[in-house]
């Protein structure tokens, strides 16, 4: 059951979390809200496919629930007059042959079914639902809101926001709109319309709360055990794959929930794809390998970057150009406080780092063809421009998921709040060549240094200070032979 409801440190304590979770949403709704789970499994409309994603679900349902399996609704009707229907859970019926295959799930008997009535009993103490309906009754008790109580809206998880021209702006290839569609065929004959609730939900969720402050830590830890683990021996690792996997193995060894994400392990040049994602080439005895990592907790992970030398130890010129992106790293980590936003961050870490580059690289004869996207992610209307030579944002927002928060960016122009977690996440990307101590040095380079931070109140907490990144540090470490 760990992985259909992987509660975490909340424990027994997890059905009055998730009830208290969805009474704060639901002091904050004007109409009733509905929030989808996730009907088929990563991969499963491919046949033959065998995902492998242990935690899938859809994240605003997973914090209101914890519930990770697909079929799963909530209804939220902040105008019912019975409590125990200001909240209803719907659930497929149980399918033993399924079960069989994949294992035990979460859902009702047939109404008629012998034993019907324990197992409602057992699944409101366990999700701390009142009311447990089946899968089947959703569309019927959608629509009987607005037949028969003349509710003129219903509420979806979906992100949706006009820009300063007042056209409308919506993410319509995520699953939750293509939701909100259905709905809104549901609720049309009846006069009513679908209104998204994501910005509300999304107020409360990305603010974190002790339990998962507490979650994403203990991610970090194991992440950095995992890490310290394989770094002795990556000099006698000859491909990224062995390598990705060694990492992997270690982290999945750690965590019962597994990976945060499909790591990155770019070597040489490869580093320089953001996003690369083959892993199956030879490392470059020579050359830095650049790793983008991170496991689970429950519903919270960690999402850690680091560049190495896979030799142990770094040359004149990777060890010049990482400490730059270091000390930008730094610089970053100095600025993040309650009410600044990350486009400020973002202006802020790039105009460093080009300062950086600058007094220790071009000044001293360093020449370079840079990457990077112009401009970043692009403004909203009226808003600054982004640094022109940033590669990418310093910073996304993270909390049930990675990339949390609004698909459009809009947080970026949010002041930052206490609670908020946040990458920290400056890169350096391209061909630089340079003359030091009479030798010539040339390479493509892709150097990124990723932290999770999180707002206090005055500051920021840095979860992973712990998890090496300094150059003479991680030298240290590779060179010392296995230290766990």
């Amino acid at each position: 059951m760990s992985q259909v409801y992987p509660v975490g440190m909340l424990g027994n304590r997890a059905p009055e979390v998730f009830r208290k979770r969805r009474d704060d949403l639901l002091a904050c709704l004007d109409c009733p809200a509905v929030f989808a789970g996730l009907d088929l499994e990563p991969g499963a409309e491919h046949l033959f496919r065998i995902p492998d994603a242990r935690i899938f679900q859809e994240p605003a349902l997973l914090h209101l629930c914890g519930i990770n399996q697909t079929g799963v609704r909530i209804l939220l009707d902040p105008g019912a007059k019975d409590p125990d229907r200001r909240a209803v859970l719907f659930l497929p019926e149980k399918n033993p042959a399924r079960e069989f295959w994949d294992g035990v799930r979460l859902g009702l008997l047939p109404l008629d079914a012998p034993g019907y009535e324990d197992v409602l009993s057992e699944l409101r103490l366990l999700t701390g639902f009142g009311t447990i309906l089946s899968l089947r009754d959703f569309r019927a008790s959608v629509e009987a809101l607005v037949a028969l109580r003349g509710e003129k809206a219903v509420g979806v998880y979906f992100h949706s926001y006009r820009d300063r021209e007042g056209r409308l702006r919506e993410s319509r290839s995520d699953r939750n709109w293509q939701f909100s569609r259905e709905i809104a065929r549901w609720i049309r004959p009846f006069g009513a319309e679908v209104r998204s609730v994501a910005a509300t939900h999304l107020a409360q969720r990305l603010v974190l709360d002790p339990v998962r402050l507490k979650e994403a830590k203990q991610a970090q830890v194991w992440t950095n055990e995992a890490f310290q683990a394989v770094l002795p021996s990556i000099s006698k690792m000859g491909t990224e794959g062995h390598l990705a996997a060694s990492l992997e193995a270690e982290m999945c060894a750690r965590s019962p929930w597994g990976l945060a994400f499909p790591t990155i392990c770019a070597s040489g040049r490869n580093a320089c794809t953001l996003h690369y994602m083959k892993n199956d080439e030879p490392l470059d005895p020579k050359g830095m390998v650049l790793l983008d990592f991170g496991c689970r907790f429950a519903g919270m992970h960690s999402d850690i970057s680091r560049t190495i030398p896979v030799s142990g130890k770094y040359s004149p010129l990777q060890r010049l150009l990482y400490g730059i992106v270091l000390e930008a790293q730094e610089y970053n980590q100095v600025n993040v406080r309650p009410g600044v936003t990350i486009r400020e961050l973002n202006r802020l870490v790039w105009q460093r780092l080009e300062d950086l580059l600058q007094e220790r690289f071009f000044s001293k004869g360093g020449t370079c063809e840079r990457l990077y996207v112009d401009g970043g992610v692009a403004p909203l209307p009226g808003k600054s421009k982004a640094h022109p030579c940033q590669p990418h944002g310093v910073s996304h927002l993270m909390a049930e998921a990675e990339h949390d928060g609004d698909p459009f960016r809009l947080y970026q122009d949010q002041p930052l709040q206490q609670g908020w977690m946040l990458s920290n996440e400056p890169g350096l990307y391209g061909r630089f060549r340079m003359r030091v101590d009479g030798r010539l040095h040339e390479e493509w380079i892709g150097i990124r240094i990723e932290d999770d931070l999180v707002v206090t109140a005055k500051g920021c907490l840095n979860l992973s200070a712990a998890i090496p990144k300094h150059p003479d540090e991680i030298e240290r470490v590779m060179a010392q032979g296995r230290t766990l």
